[in-house]
């Protein structure tokens, strides 16, 4: 036997998927690179949301390639975007629900990026309140580090 194990690790439950596909549906945006709206997503929705809860229950979701685009920074350049599709974007947000819970707790108290209830401007507040208790700051852009 090559496989030992038999069960799947991670039960996904189609109540998951429901209340991803209502969190996805209510944050709108664009089509992916199949060019699936939201609007024709919902017209076949229970068909798609039954094929996304299957693979994503049964192990066998792959994701689907993310359109890119670029948008405009402030500065006159600009920046590449990945806009995925909208069933891609409601596996993403079911992952985001199940690990969410369990990461936040390891995570150390001067981490704002993609954390829940925390933003920018409470990053800034902490910079500044680190700045008057230490001599030294790190300064790190990961896309300019290699």
């Amino acid at each position: 036997m090559i496989f030992k194990e038999q069960t799947k690790s991670i039960p996904i439950t189609k109540e998951m998927v429901w209340a991803s596909y209502k969190k996805v549906k209510r944050n709108r945006g664009s089509a992916g690179i199949d060019q699936q709206s939201l609007s024709e997503f919902d017209r076949l929705r229970s068909k798609e949301l039954y094929k996304l809860w299957n693979r994503l229950a049964s192990g066998s979701y792959f994701a689907p390639p993310v359109k890119r685009v670029t948008i405009p920074k402030a500065n006159g350049k600009t920046r590449p975007l990945g806009i995925p599709t909208i069933s891609d974007r409601i596996a993403q947000q079911v992952v985001k629900e199940y690990l969410e819970p369990s990461m936040e707790s390891i995570f150390l108290e001067n981490s704002y990026g993609y954390r829940p209830n925390r933003n920018a401007h409470q990053a800034i507040e902490k910079v500044r309140y680190n700045v008057r208790y230490h001599s030294w700051v790190i300064d790190l852009d990961i896309q300019e580090f290699l």
